[in-house]
């Protein structure tokens, strides 16, 4: 146990709940999406599925249900003699105009007429269907035909005003036209479809294994997944139009609509092993992504917020007596500055005497006079500009944006308005004056430096009989002075 225990330190314990609640959020995720992802499956496989019936078989249908209405046509096929040529020439018309194949079976002659132009006597030896289909009870018959390039043929029966039976007209669209389209909805969707006549012939499927061919049509009891069904959902009498079955391991969502109008069945068939593979593979990549943003947002909060907290306590820190802004805040001013690459300059000003003042006076009146002469400093500066209080009775200010001599004219005029301004202790008026120090940020990139320049100027300043302004210049003058008197 002592092994283990180096190891189960609160970092451990800390990960291993960050683990089980990214896990457990994933699978909150997902079960709530489970429902819609159900949903969506269903309405994603039909839409499409719905398209193809309806562009696939619905259109001609309705194209030949137009042309059969139609009383030109009729009017040939009522004629006592077939008018051959007008007819194979309406056809080759229709076929050009909807790039389908059309033809005309008239009771009548016993002839089949083709949009091509070519002819089929119809004799029950022959041409079975014609003789089946005109003894159908419905009007509408669809089949498939011709063995050596197999088509599916749409056959609406024609009447005369009297009601007498004229032949049929017929759209016929070749199998390899069908499979184009299937193919490209199941490559997109994942799903297989099946098309059944009412002699539970497979008419059309997007498995072209399942397809007829000149070997013949095969049969949907021939189907692996309609075997694994019970009797009663093979016969159709089963409420529930979805059924889940299992074949050779893999997990099949069976669907059924009826299409009424052909006296049709269709199905459609869903793979649930390739979802569920799908469904798993993303809530692993959920869980992995909800767990790197929980610790790429843990790893960021552990950085910035320091930051942050002391960017902001530096920013927003300001003296309790003057609320002018302390040390601190005007180290972050002053790096704010060097990072736009703007010149600064620094004044540093100190009332004199002020050491009596507070012996003569008291520390309250000493308080209110660091008050009053921040402000009369401050209605000398712009908006840029920045001062604060360094300790005691010294104040630093920061002119951005500012050349030397500028900063000394700031300085100046400073210095005359506290000399000018009306101090008062109790009834009293008291005589203030402060001396100022001013320098240029040539080499100092930290504000320590710049304000000590300054502060030197300042002890100059005070040196030569205070209520004076000074600059690194005259300090620079000065030094050269001195080292002269030392020659001489």
């Amino acid at each position: 146990m002592r092994f283990w225990q180096k190891y189960l330190n609160s970092k451990f314990y800390f990960m291993l709940i960050l683990v089980m609640f990214a896990v457990a959020l994933s699978a909150i995720i997902s079960l709530s999406k489970s429902v819609e992802n159900q949903s969506l499956l269903e309405i994603r496989s039909l839409t499409p599925a719905f398209d193809i019936v309806s562009e696939e078989i619905l259109k001609p249908l309705f194209i030949a249900e137009t042309v059969a209405r139609a009383s030109a046509l009729k009017l040939h096929m009522n004629d006592n003699v077939i008018d051959e040529e007008k007819i194979t020439n309406m056809l080759a018309e229709m076929s050009e105009e909807f790039a389908m194949d059309f033809f005309v079976a008239s009771e009548t002659s016993r002839t089949q007429y083709y949009s091509d132009g070519s002819t089929l006597p119809l004799n029950a030896a022959k041409v079975e269907w014609y003789f089946r289909a005109k003894n159908a009870s419905q009007n509408i018959v669809a089949a498939l035909g011709n063995r050596k390039d197999v088509h599916i043929y749409f056959d609406i029966k024609i009447y005369n005003k009297q009601g007498d039976f004229l032949g049929f007209i017929g759209v016929g669209k070749r199998l390899d036209s069908f499979i184009t389209s299937f193919e490209k909805i199941k490559d997109k969707y994942d799903y297989d479809f099946v098309f059944v006549d009412h002699n539970d012939d497979i008419v059309l499927s997007s498995d072209q294994s399942l397809l007829a061919d000149g070997k013949g049509i095969k049969k949907i009891q021939q189907v692996p997944w309609f075997k694994a069904l019970t009797s009663v959902q093979q016969s159709g009498q089963e409420p529930n139009d979805n059924v889940l079955v299992s074949v050779a391991g893999d997990d099949l969502l069976i669907s059924k609509a009826d299409l009424k109008v052909l006296n049709w069945k269709f199905f459609l068939v869903n793979s649930l092993n390739v979802r569920q593979n799908e469904t798993t593979k993303v809530f692993i990549l959920q869980t992995l992504y909800i767990a790197f943003v929980l610790l790429l947002g843990l790893l960021i909060a552990r950085i910035a917020i320091p930051y942050i907290q002391a960017e902001f306590a530096s920013k927003h820190q300001n003296d309790p007596l003057t609320q002018l802004p302390n040390r601190a805040h005007l180290a972050w001013r002053f790096k704010q500055i060097v990072k736009e690459k703007q010149h600064v300059c620094a004044i540093i000003a100190d009332i004199d005497l002020f050491k009596i003042i507070n012996d003569t006076h008291g520390h309250a009146v000493g308080d209110l006079i660091l008050c009053e002469f921040a402000e009369v400093i401050k209605s000398q500066l712009r908006d840029v500009d920045v001062m604060g209080r360094w300790g005691g009775e010294e104040f630093v200010i920061l002119l951005p944006y500012t050349d030397f001599h500028i900063a000394y004219e700031v300085a100046e005029r400073a210095r005359v308005a506290i000399s000018r301004h009306n101090f008062m202790a109790g009834d009293k008026v008291l005589n203030i004056t402060a001396s100022f120090g001013v320098a240029f940020r040539a080499a100092a990139y930290k504000l320590e430096d710049i304000v000590k320049q300054a502060d030197e100027a300042l002890y100059l300043a005070k040196r030569e009989g205070r209520n004076i302004v000074r600059t690194t210049e005259d300090v620079e003058v000065n030094k050269l002075a001195s080292i002269k008197k030392l020659r001489l």
